[in-house]
């Protein structure tokens, strides 16, 4: 029998297919991997770069100082210090990776082990419990942390902010290196420090409404733009700034806001920077420098006077003003109350040139010299007041003076009705137009914030009746600002030039070069030199005549010319009117008078003093004497016993 027996397959029929298609699988994996290489190291390459160096690169804020304050001498009134504040990151705090990292290393295992062994929550948990007794530890310098102060650091971190946010208070330079030292030790995620700067005002409560003060605001780090407090949770990065809001501080915002530098730095997979890979580094452009014409030896001074006759009298404002007479300096400025820096609160706007008052008598100084410039009085002319007179008819003019006087001595004496007379012969026209050439109804252009012109009505208007020019010939019906009427007073000193009153010196930038000096400024001539010294003989007269109102500003060895002021006060509710037994009280006046270097203005208003003592010559005067008296000695024991006027200190302390 025949055995009938398959032929083995050819297991080799089908190999040359098979290897073909292997092949050509293999070629299409590698060719996909071929065109997925290349569209990453070629096509994405940018984008792949910039998301690596967002993982391990960062972009780190070098801020800007903002730019310094100084008094005329170089005393510094206002500057930056670098201070330093931890900062906690919320998304980071919430991020799986980061904290199992920081975790196992805390914990000395393996990631793999901590995330295979515990549930996230508990990951996060524990992490938080780690961080938050080292920084207990290191906030109360212990090894075993109180538990009040374990608890509040654990509240911290498990705040739901969604970005980012300061914590503890600032520190010096000296504290953040031993935060920062067991931050960088312990490799703690989600906790750094930060710089930031910090406005600082050696001088305290001194110059508040001056200086003025500055306010944290925080700006998009691209755009500048600046971000509001409901914003600022959404922004993971915004740049701290100092904005000026009053004084100084906000009219040269600009000139003293610098700008912040920047330095890329590189870190590795465990978050500890590459000193050797650090990138690009842009300083900061600090603010520039701001020198005042305020003398701060003067300032101490005219604040010590001021608070001491504020105690005294407990009025509802006091303000001084001292200005160099030569050149419209302004030497010392203050008011109560004032700003008090640390709340931000208080009163906010400068008395001196924010607050119009009615000047009262001291405004007689603008009637006179307009008259005597005029030439329709003469200083021995004798003048007739007596209220019977015609001219006195209807207008009610109230006046301690009853005889025959002379016009020096109806200056002397503070009469009403004499001021009357002089106006009424210049008439409205030319009056108006002397109350206006010595800068009243307009801001003096002074660099400081929220000034007033004062009011000063005019003729054919509703606020015009048959009483307001009579009025205003011995300063009532009008306002001026206590600036204004000292600036009036400093013209007379210096011959007859209204000066624009000046309080910044100059501008100089980092490196001390100087980018801009204010020059003394002559707004007109007001009245001739002639006038001038006919006024300021008047002015003596107030202080040294047997009669003079103002005997009390008298000061020992010293010529003083200057002006008293009184006037009523007005209801603020109700009806109206006058406020019986309130009264606004004030001196102006310079010295020395032959030569004079100091021109200074009290304005007391609405003091505790009862009816019979509240007038400018029995209670502005004496303050003015204080003032003048501190001040001239001030000027010869700083400047090598001598008394020099501003102009002759001019470059000193540059």
């Amino acid at each position: 029998m025949k055995n009938s027996q398959k032929a083995p397959p050819d297991i080799n029929r089908w190999l040359p297919a098979r290897m073909v298609l292997v092949t050509v699988l293999l070629l299409a994996c590698f060719g996909v991997v071929g065109w997925r290489l290349y569209q990453v190291q070629v096509k994405e390459h940018k984008m792949w770069l910039a998301r690596t160096e967002a993982m391990l690169r960062t972009k780190r804020t070098l801020p800007a100082m903002r730019g310094p304050i100084r008094d005329r001498n170089g005393e510094l009134l206002a500057h930056d210090k670098m201070l330093h504040q931890l900062w906690v990151h919320t998304h980071r705090m919430r991020d799986i990776n980061d904290v199992t990292a920081r975790l196992a290393i805390l914990e000395k295992r393996t990631p793999k082990a901590i995330a295979r062994e515990m549930e996230p929550e508990q990951i996060f948990t524990l992490y938080r419990q780690h961080v938050a007794r080292l920084l207990a530890c290191t906030a109360e310098n212990t090894t075993k942390p109180s538990a009040g102060a374990l608890a509040e650091m654990e509240r911290v971190l498990c705040s739901e902010k969604p970005s980012e946010f300061a914590w503890l208070a600032p520190m010096s330079e000296d504290q953040a290196a031993t935060w920062r030292t067991m931050l960088e030790q312990n490799r703690i995620v989600a906790v750094t420090m930060r710089p930031f700067v910090r406005r600082f005002y050696p001088s305290e409560d001194r110059l508040t409404h001056v200086l003025g003060y500055v306010n944290d605001r925080f700006a998009d780090p691209e755009t500048g733009e600046l971000i509001s407090q409901g914003e600022l949770a959404s922004h993971r990065q915004a740049r701290r700034l100092q904005v000026g809001l009053e004084g100084i501080e906000a009219v040269f915002n600009k000139e003293l806001t610098g700008s912040d530098g920047y330095q890329w730095i590189e870190r590795d997979r465990k978050g500890r920077e590459l000193t050797a890979f650090r990138g690009e580094t842009v300083q900061p452009s600090h603010g520039h420098d701001v020198m005042l014409t305020i003398d701060l030896h003067l300032q101490d001074a005219l604040e010590e006077v001021l608070e001491e006759a504020n105690e005294f009298y407990r009025p509802k404002r006091i303000i001084a003003v001292l200005v160099e007479p030569k050149s419209g300096e302004v030497l010392a400025m203050a008011s109560r109350p004032h700003i008090r820096r640390d709340a931000q609160n208080g009163v906010t706007p400068n008395l001196a040139v924010s607050t119009p008052y009615e000047p009262g008598s001291v405004f007689k100084v603008v009637t006179y010299a307009a008259a005597f410039d005029a030439k329709v009085a003469s200083p021995n002319e004798m003048l007739n007041i007596d209220s019977s007179l015609r001219v006195f008819a209807k207008l009610n003019i109230s006046d301690h003076c009853q005889s025959d006087v002379s016009v020096m001595q109806a200056f002397a004496q503070s009469s009403n009705r004499a001021a009357y007379l002089l106006a009424a012969r210049l008439g409205e026209k030319r009056f108006l137009k002397s109350v206006r050439d010595f800068g009243f109804g307009a801001p003096t252009g002074i660099e400081l914030t929220n000034e007033s012109g004062g009011v000063v009505h005019k003729p054919g208007t509703p606020t015009w009746d048959g009483l307001t020019f009579s009025r205003m010939a011995y300063g009532h019906a009008m306002t001026v600002t206590p600036l204004q009427m000292c600036m009036a007073v400093a013209a007379i000193a210096n011959g007859g030039n209204l000066m624009k009153p000046q309080i910044v010196k100059e501008i100089r930038d980092q490196k001390g070069d100087l980018l801009r000096q204010f020059e003394p400024q002559v707004v007109r001539r007001v009245c001739s030199d002639k006038t001038a010294k006919l006024m300021t003989q008047a002015m003596v007269g107030v202080v040294q005549s047997p009669k003079g109102t103002g005997a009390r500003a008298a000061v020992d060895e010293i010529i003083v010319a200057g002006k008293t002021g009184t006037s009523q006060l007005y209801k603020t509710v109700g009806r109206g009117g006058v406020a019986e037994g309130h009264y606004c009280v004030s001196f102006a006046g310079f010295a020395p008078a032959d030569n004079p270097s100091l021109c200074a203005i009290i304005v007391v208003d609405d003091p505790s003093e009862s009816e019979e003592t509240v007038s400018g010559g029995k209670l502005a005067a004496p303050i003015f004497a204080q003032l003048m008296d501190r001040c001239l000695r001030t000027m010869a024991i700083a400047y090598n016993g001598k008394t020099v006027t501003a102009s002759d200190r001019k470059g000193e302390g540059q």
